[in-house]
């Protein structure tokens, strides 16, 4: 499925900020957003940004204090790779629509162009954005393309009161990282697999944590877990 957007708005920094607290339902105080360009009044296409909106929905495992405590600390719930939580065709459905239209406002609001394409898949969607014209949605490191999926999370957290099963891309990065985080994956399991001892990996987002969470769980004698909290997430490899 694809979506073709056109887009008109302000390249001003205070109407951004607005229209993402409106957007994500978020109190524009709690909104932190640094811009760097030639000129805000010059194309948005240009500016690079970092966005950061305060939140602690309680999802997560907290850090563990040391190697340790880590066992003994018990985690409010489950990682949600690690759930069997179920949801229907129909309700990824309604998320990849919703998703659909707040990516459609923001960039409306950072006048920038850009295609839509949703894929539907057996337990969570994909919202990609192509055709944008511009490295400004995914940053450095693929930092502003984690702000964004964050802005998302929180907004049909908000908006359907469940877990959100919508990752969003930007023309192709996540798919790029994971092969990378998958062959670092693999080197990880060959030395515990060699030495016995755990291996810790670079901080995940929740879908990336299950294809190694996957991948893992076809190897004799390993086993994965999630640590930390987000955005600094990760997945620990370790002999059982």
């Amino acid at each position: 499925m694809s979506r073709q957007i056109e887009t008109q708005g302000t390249t001003f920094e205070a109407a951004l900020v607005a229209a993402i607290a409106e957007l994500s339902g978020s109190d524009p105080d709690r909104v932190e957003l640094k811009l760097t360009a030639p000129g805000l009044d010059e194309v948005v296409g240009n500016v690079r940004f970092d966005l950061t909106i305060e939140a602690d929905d309680g999802d997560d495992e907290p850090e563990p204090a040391s190697e340790p405590q880590e066992r003994s600390a018990p985690p409010r719930r489950p990682a949600a790779e690690e759930t069997d939580e179920k949801i229907s065709a129909e309700d990824l459905d309604e998320e990849a629509d919703a998703a659909a239209d707040f990516l459609e406002g923001l960039l409306d609001a950072m006048d920038l162009p850009g295609d839509l394409r949703i894929r539907v898949k057996e337990d969570h969607a994909e919202v990609e954005l192509v055709d944008v014209g511009s490295g400004a949605l995914i940053g450095r490191r693929g930092q502003t393309l984690e702000s964004v999926q964050e802005l998302v999370r929180c907004s049909l957290q908000r908006q359907f009161e469940r877990r959100a099963r919508v990752q969003v891309d930007v023309e192709g990065y996540r798919a790029r990282r994971l092969e990378k985080l998958i062959e670092k994956a693999e080197e990880a399991i060959d030395a515990v697999l060699d030495s016995g001892e755990p291996e810790r990996l670079e901080p995940m987002d929740v879908f990336e944590r299950k294809a190694i969470h996957q991948l893992v769980a076809d190897v004799d004698g390993l086993a994965s877990r999630s640590q930390g909290r987000e955005p600094g997430r990760r997945v620990v490899i370790e002999r059982v």
